[in-house]
């Protein structure tokens, strides 16, 4: 079943839906709008679809679910990592959001965090 990408209208996440085509064609506006699930409108975003969201080599901004916090945490996450000197944005269900490599080995470490099967470049134990 093909994937489509969204992105949505209120805080410009990017939504991945599968569903088939004729179902797309129902739901979705001649301009490229559609109705999400939840009631929030969403365009179509082509860039992403081709470019591929879910973790192909080299592709940042990262979510990470493993650096990630309980979604009642999020608020205090993000002003602990202003208070540790690297700022780091958490999606609204938890995930941490890393902008490069370089980003993620600083926080990762600095919270505790290691990659057991990555190299220098990840982040190592302490």
């Amino acid at each position: 079943m093909p994937t489509y990408c969204f992105t949505r209208v209120d805080n410009r996440q990017t939504v991945e839906i599968q569903m088939t085509a004729a179902e797309l064609e129902k739901r979705q506006s001649k301009e490229g709008w559609l109705k999400l699930d939840d009631g929030t409108l969403a365009f179509r975003n082509l860039r992403a679809e081709h470019a591929g969201i879910r973790h192909p080599p080299g592709n940042w901004p990262m979510k990470s679910d493993a650096a990630g916090v309980a979604a009642s945490q999020v608020k205090e996450a993000i002003e602990h990592s202003k208070t540790i000197g690297i700022p780091t944005d958490f999606t609204p269900d938890g995930r941490a959001i890393f902008t490069s490599a370089k980003h993620r080995k600083r926080y990762c470490e600095a919270v505790g965090l290691y990659d057991r099967n990555g190299g220098y470049s990840d982040p190592q134990r302490k």
